[in-house]
């Protein structure tokens, strides 16, 4: 979705569905952490405070993708998660763009090509 677009009831279900499976994800990390004896409260509570800091209600779904590749920056246990995230990123979105660009370059529309290629580009390097 470009910047001149306006979000759609789509987009926003879709956000908002990725960012209940995100909290819960990282709910079932912190269950699993507390039954081990050597996690400690700090532990826990800054998960916790990552996981709200970087995952809030509302947010487009461009952003959750975001953010959530930054969960696991200073808690590794919340790498499995980052993993599926990227896994459903690439699945649903450079693939996608990839046949998108592969169309617009049949049908000679190089500029068009040109700006899906460098957002793509502008995604992977921001993560």
């Amino acid at each position: 979705m470009n910047n001149s677009q306006k979000p759609t009831a789509k987009d926003f279900i879709q956000a908002e569905e990725l960012r209940q499976f995100i909290e819960k994800e990282v709910l079932k990390v912190i269950d699993e952490m507390t039954k081990r004896e050597d996690t400690t409260k700090e532990k826990i509570q800054g998960i916790a405070k990552i996981t709200i800091e970087l995952i809030k209600p509302g947010m487009k779904l461009d952003e959750l993708y975001q953010n959530a590749v930054k969960l696991d920056d200073n808690c590794s246990e919340l790498g499995p998660i980052v993993v599926l995230i990227m896994r459903e990123y690439e699945e649903k979105y450079a693939k996608k763009a990839l046949t998108q660009v592969s169309q617009l370059i049949k049908n000679k529309k190089y500029d068009e090509a040109q700006n899906v290629v460098k957002k793509i580009l502008q995604y992977k390097i921001a993560n």
